[in-house]
């Protein structure tokens, strides 16, 4: 009898051992867990300027091509076609899509990507297209000067070095316009072409009527 006490009492202490460890466990756990969701990463969020520029320029659009006689295109010419432009992963980056044909002789297409560079406060780009040698090249930088976004960039043509200017101006909600200056040095350069942005919502319904 005494045995069965003895045993009895060594499982109910071993028992509330056991209990005592799984109650203290429990808030361990936790408390393991917060630092862990603490630690992690906050999403980052696009600059002002970024948003800016994705309001005015995202969407659908028509273009219109007029190009100037230049080392690119001699005889000059005029041309057409779409524009899509598009918020890149999280807002923090501007997305185009741009097809044409006529002013280059023939089919033209283009893909470039720009985002905000906050510690020099300008945008930075990538365009690829189907008339760069190598396929892509660098866009340069583009920055506001005053109501107008102004972009440069140094490329080589024929193993010449070339200066593009491209101006963005005459703001509208339904279109805009880009002007695209071209020379051997920012000091001698000369319209080359100017491209006209008409959102397509607004070119259909005009044709509608």
């Amino acid at each position: 009898m005494k045995t069965l006490l003895k045993e009895i009492l060594i499982v109910a202490t071993v028992t509330l051992s056991c209990l005592q460890l799984v109650a203290q466990d429990k808030p361990g756990a936790m408390k393991a867990s917060k630092p862990a969701a603490e630690a992690s990463m906050p999403m980052p969020k696009p600059d002002a300027e970024m948003t800016k520029l994705i309001k005015m320029m995202a969407g659908n659009w028509t273009v219109a091509e007029k190009s100037n006689p230049s080392p690119m295109m001699p005889k000059g010419g005029t041309g057409k076609g779409t524009a899509t432009l598009t918020a890149g992963p999280g807002g923090m980056s501007l997305m185009e899509k741009y097809h044409s044909s006529g002013v280059m002789g023939s089919s033209f297409t283009g893909f470039g990507t720009f985002w905000w560079d906050p510690k020099a406060q300008l945008y930075r780009g990538l365009w690829c297209d189907t008339m760069t040698p190598g396929g892509c090249d660098s866009s340069g930088t583009t920055k506001w000067e005053g109501d107008n976004l102004v972009g440069t960039m140094t490329s080589d043509m024929n193993g010449q070095k070339m200066v593009t200017k491209f101006i963005y101006s005459d703001w509208k909600p339904n279109s805009f316009v880009m002007k695209m200056e071209m020379g051997p040095d920012a000091s001698s350069l000369k319209e080359a072409m100017t491209i006209t942005y008409t959102r397509a919502s607004a070119t259909s319904a005009k044709a509608a009527q």
